[in-house]
Order: C-alpha cells, then sequence, then structure tokens
C-alpha cells in the first residue's frame, strides 16, 4: 500500500481522489502546511499545480526525495514549468476515473516503496 500525498484546493475534487486512491487499495493523504510530516512520508504526491504553494511543495519534496513520483492533474496543459518537475503523468481535468487511475498505478510502480 503506497500513501499518495493530494495537493488539491478544491474540496470536491480532493473527495474524488481520495475515493480512486482507496479504490486501488492505497491510502491517500491530504496535504496539511501543519503535517509537514505527512508530506515527507508519501510514496507519491498528486498535485494540482492551482494548489497555494503546490509547486513550492513539490519542488521541496522532489529536492529531498528525488525519487518521489508526480503526477500532474489540473485543469492547465503541461508547461515547461511543470515538465521540469519530471512528472509520471499529466491528467488533464476534467478527467475519467480510469485516465487517473491508470496514472497513479504507473505512480506507484514507480515509487521506490
Amino acid at each position: 500500500m503506497a500513501r499518495v500525498l493530494i495537493a488539491e484546493p478544491s474540496a470536491d475534487v480532493r473527495a474524488l481522489l481520495e475515493r480512486s486512491i482507496v479504490r486501488l487499495g492505497h491510502e491517500p493523504v491530504v496535504h496539511d502546511r501543519h503535517t509537514a510530516a505527512a508530506a515527507e512520508n508519501a510514496d507519491v504526491l498528486l498535485l494540482e499545480p492551482a494548489f497555494n504553494g503546490g509547486l513550492e511543495l513539490a519542488r521541496t519534496l522532489r529536492a529531498e526525495h528525488p525519487e518521489l513520483p508526480i503526477v500532474i492533474c489540473s485543469i492547465f496543459p503541461p508547461s515547461p514549468q511543470l515538465q521540469g518537475l519530471e512528472p509520471v503523468a499529466h491528467v488533464l481535468k476534467p478527467f475519467q476515473r480510469d485516465a487517473l487511475e491508470h496514472a497513479l498505478t504507473a505512480a506507484v510502480e514507480a515509487a521506490p516503496c
């Protein structure tokens, strides 16, 4: 079971992401600035770049854990800035559940856990 850190500003989308992660048999962890330890123990980062401080979070985690798989889940297409994070996948919103689950599975398989 992998721990998937969710950095998503919308409560509704977060709930959908959590359900998808649980459905795949993994543990969703919602990013909270007050629980930095949860971020450090993540096996995968699921990032909406519009999340306040999301890019900084991804860069910090990647610097501390270069092997951390990142899945971008955004309304915006890939940009050079996002591609610089070397994500495992970039899922465009609105997405089909299968596309998200495929991206998460690939990220978990790439995780060193």
